[in-house]
């Protein structure tokens, strides 16, 4: 009896403990989406009403514009470089990258403090500015959060239900069309290591690539990808198989 007593304890400890690490992570999640949104709202406020400063903004003569959610995150945490979202899906969240750490938010939030959830982020081979493949990672959460809903690309119908990913940066808004869907398990010593492809050396070296992607596909989409168009690569956990990752591919189409 006494050990069936400690035994609840300690789970109902370690339940407990997760229930508030998990709300912890909404709070901070709707706190970081509304900075987000309430910065851009106010930034068309005022460019309608010709208040706006273009300079503050960074929008020059011949530079980029940089989006205002972004770069009010941005000064909280230089770490935030993006913002993705997935219509219809819960995909709704920023990306961080740090190169110099391996996997630094695998496990932390936005303010680098433990989290079960962590963050979605960008792979520390990329460089956001030249790679020819962003490559983002993230949690498939049991909750459905985080990159759970990639996993719902395996179906076909999903796909066709969400063939877009916005993907906004510093310097403005970004479009990809999803052209590939694969499962492939890693750390195996033979895998397709599709998380190495940051830029290619050629076009000869895209073309491969691409071959290599296309006859790990899911299903055909009827879109393919030809060198010179950036590539966005989604990947997350996938449990049919050991180590297994299911990967979403999109290329770039407007900005």
């Amino acid at each position: 009896m006494f050990c069936s007593i400690l035994l609840l304890s300690v789970s109902g400890y370690f339940l407990a403990d997760m229930l508030l690490q998990e709300r912890k992570d909404d709070v901070i999640q709707g706190q970081l989406k509304k900075i987000y949104e309430d910065s851009e709202n106010e930034e068309t406020e005022e460019l309608s009403e010709g208040k706006a400063d273009d300079g503050d903004m960074g929008n020059r003569v011949g530079s980029p514009p940089v989006h205002p959610g972004l770069l009010a995150l941005h000064r909280k945490n230089p770490d935030c470089i993006g913002w993705i979202q997935i219509e219809g899906t819960v995909i709704d969240y920023p990306v961080m990258y740090r190169p110099s750490e391996e996997s630094y938010y695998l496990h932390r939030d936005f303010y680098g403090e433990y989290s079960a959830n962590g963050c979605l982020f960008l792979s520390e081979l990329c460089n956001p500015d030249t790679s020819d493949n962003l490559i983002i990672y993230g949690h498939h959460m049991n909750s459905g959060k985080m990159f759970a809903a990639l996993d719902r690309y395996k179906d076909s119908a999903f796909y066709l239900e969400h063939p877009l990913i916005s993907y906004n940066t510093l310097y403005g808004s970004e479009t990809y069309q999803i052209f590939a869907v694969f499962c492939t398990p890693v750390y195996t010593g033979s895998d397709f290591p599709y998380y190495t492809f940051t830029k290619a050396e050629d076009a000869a070296d895209y073309r491969e690539y691409m071959k290599a992607v296309k006859e790990r596909a899911l299903y055909n989409t009827g879109i393919s990808a030809v060198f010179g168009d950036k590539l966005l690569t989604l990947s997350t956990c996938e449990y049919s198989q050991k180590n297994g990752r299911v990967v979403v591919m999109a290329k770039k189409i407007s900005q």
